[in-house]
């Protein structure tokens, strides 16, 4: 039961950590470099989303600003 609700609250993490950087990269707050290592710096965290690499994860940040994008026309 810990085991498990550790594992939410990482992936919780996870999940906003891609969320705000994608929110930063799409409001030009963050360069793709500055977004590259974020997901870098928190990739153990993001892993439990099952990224393997900090590229893995920015391609799932460009999937998301694209549908912010495309809610915001």
């Amino acid at each position: 039961l810990i085991m498990g609700a550790v594992k939410d609250m990482y992936m919780d993490e996870a999940e906003n950590i891609i969320n705000v950087t994608a929110t930063k990269l799409m409001g030009g707050d963050i360069s793709e470099d500055d977004a590259l290592d974020i997901l870098d710096n928190n990739l153990e965290i993001l892993s439990m989303l099952g990224f393997e690499n900090k590229y893995d994860a920015l391609a799932v940040v460009y999937q998301m600003t694209n549908q912010i994008y495309k809610e915001n026309i």
